[in-house]
């Protein structure tokens, strides 16, 4: 009770605008017949008007209570009901109320003051608004019958008007013109939104075909500018209205929105031109861009509105921005030949959601151009991975042919060894077979049978290079594929090993070689003389490479002078 006496008119229980309105309609006209009830009966009371101005029923005595009584209960149960949501028992308590007031009035005046039929209308209008053509139809019914009573109640106290068929004749005609009339305006209300649903609807439809077309071009990797140009022209065909769609794009580096795509010939030509305007120009595109906010200018005025001498016929311009998050990355424009093209505030819900798809769309062609830009720049870098492995294989093949090639000429031609397991017998020799020479040649594993063996050949490889083979000869005629096997795996491991102690001996080699030229070193340093210099020199070449003569001669040869023969390692 408190609750409703702190807040008697809440709407909290109504969800949608049009049973809110209904409530707020319920609400006021409860009070104003409350507020008119309660003064018609103070002031007959109070004697400031007289009883012969107010209609009663056979005499002359005021309004009695008891109608006010009617009033205020059938008003405060109204608000109840009201407050607590029961809208339609609301109205019908209210319209029972109403009715049982008005008509009360009619019947003892017999509808002979025009004020008091009038009341009746007002129900029945009240009633269009709150309960539809069903409320029209029965209170036209009730104020018809309440009209009889009236009438036959003038009759049965003998005081029947000499109008009084013409007072039954012009309400009932007035009521149901009235309520005619106010059919005809529920169904024309009702036909106007229905077409603005439709309308909606249809707006709705284009938007989300719009957006499929633009999603499905993006999924077939449009290019961005053939995406842009193909969806300007589909904005252009659906709204026959618009006649030129413009999309520009964001260049911040530059402070500048470029156009990226333009509709027709005009189109092309601005496109070719590179047209482009400041971001924050007195312009549509320019406060677009700035603020993020739609724009909708005229063509005439004082308006952002900037005159393209490319498109002289725009009357109407709208732009709305193209929006990521908080950024906005461009700007769909549309421009058209009426002034009131873009009135219509339910539009621009539309053209702005298809701005924002239309944004996604860039963002999503950006990304794909990008994801295939970094792509192709990273089969560009693993091409050129791949031929620098390939290089490096191929100087490492190289290196290691050549260093191979110094060791086993620094060592002998002949390096390899022999065993004979039947004798005993290891030579540090071994004849180039023609499994092993196949071996070598050709880098794989040659087999070679006679009557009771096996002989078999596999290449020894390092780094890719073949630098010899090894061969053993075997009791059985076959190998099995595990017996293969072991034999790559021992090839393999042997190849590794070879080149370990190749590195082992090159190393000590290189640090023999550096000690030598230490010791030589030294002795430099204790000669103070440039003969004991070179006699140092030559007797440490002699003692390193075991030379029988070093012979050391400064100075540039006499002009002329045939060179002397060297007499052999005499003198």
């Amino acid at each position: 009770m408190i609750e409703f006496l702190r807040h008697p008119f809440s709407l909290d229980r109504y969800r949608t605008d049009s049973e809110r309105s209904r409530a707020r309609l319920i609400y006021v006209v409860t009070v104003v017949m409350l507020l008119v009830g309660s003064v018609l009966v103070v002031v007959t009371q109070s004697g400031i008007v007289t009883p012969a101005a107010i209609p009663t029923f056979g005499s002359s005595t005021p309004v009695p209570p008891a109608l006010l009584v009617v009033i205020i209960l059938g008003s405060l149960l109204t608000l109840v009901l009201t407050r607590v949501g029961s809208q339609q028992i609301s109205a019908v308590t209210f319209l029972f109320t109403m009715y049982l007031a008005m008509g009360l009035l009619g019947i003892a005046s017999g509808f002979i003051y025009a004020p008091l039929g009038s009341g009746l209308l007002i129900v029945i209008m009240i009633a269009g608004f709150l309960l539809g053509v069903r409320g029209i139809i029965a209170t036209e019914i009730l104020s018809f019958i309440t009209v009889l009573m009236a009438l036959n109640q003038r009759q049965f106290l003998n005081d029947v008007p000499d109008n009084a068929r013409f007072t039954l004749v012009f309400f009932s005609l007035l009521f149901i013109a009235t309520g005619v009339l106010l059919s005809l305006f529920l169904r024309i209300q009702r036909t106007q939104e229905s077409e603005r649903i439709v309308l909606a609807s249809r707006g709705r439809q284009e938007l989300a075909t719009l957006t499929t077309q633009l999603a499905q071009r993006i999924s077939r990797h449009f290019v961005l500018g053939d995406l842009l140009n193909t969806t300007v022209e589909d904005i252009r065909t659906t709204y026959p209205t618009i006649y030129h769609v413009q999309i520009f794009l964001c260049d911040f580096d530059a402070n500048e929105a470029r156009l990226a795509a333009s509709t027709g010939e005009v189109g092309k030509a601005l496109l070719r031109r590179r047209h482009s305007l400041p971001i924050g120009s007195r312009s549509v595109i320019g406060q677009v861009t700035a603020v993020g906010r739609p724009i909708i200018a005229s063509a005439t005025g004082e308006t952002v509105h900037k005159r393209n001498e490319f498109l002289p016929d725009t009357a109407a311009e709208a732009a709305f921005p193209l929006r990521l998050g908080g950024t906005v990355i461009g700007a769909l424009d549309l421009q058209s030949r009426t002034d009131t093209a873009f009135d219509d505030t339910e539009d621009h819900a539309i053209f702005q959601s298809l701005a924002d798809s239309i944004a996604v769309a860039v963002d999503n062609a950006r990304l794909y151009e990008q994801t295939e830009q970094r792509i192709i720049e990273n089969q560009r870098l693993i091409d050129q991975m791949r031929g620098a492995m390939r290089e490096v294989e191929r100087l490492n093949i190289e290196l290691t042919s050549r260093a191979w090639t110094s060791y086993l000429g620094y060592k002998g031609d002949a390096v390899g060894v022999t065993v004979d397991v039947d004798s005993n017998v290891v030579r540090q020799s071994a004849e180039l077979t023609g499994t092993l020479d196949t071996a070598i040649r050709e880098g794989r594993i040659a087999q070679t049978q006679s009557r009771d063996s096996t002989i078999v050949s596999a290449p020894l490889r390092v780094r890719g290079q073949v630098i010899g083979a090894m061969e053993f000869e075997i009791g059985s005629l076959t190998l099995a594929p595990e017996d293969l096997d072991l034999v790559n795996n021992v090839s393999e491991r042997l190849s590794l090993a070879l080149e370990s102690a190749r590195l082992y001996e090159e190393s000590l080699r290189v640090a023999q070689r550096e000690t030598t030229l230490n010791q030589i070193g030294n002795r430099l340093q204790t000669a103070n003389t440039v003969d004991a210099l070179m006699a140092e020199t030559a007797r440490g070449l002699q003692a390193t490479l075991g030379a029988n003569r070093v012979a050391i001669r400064l100075g540039s040869p006499p002009e002329g002078a045939p060179p002397v023969k060297s007499n052999g390692g005499q003198g």
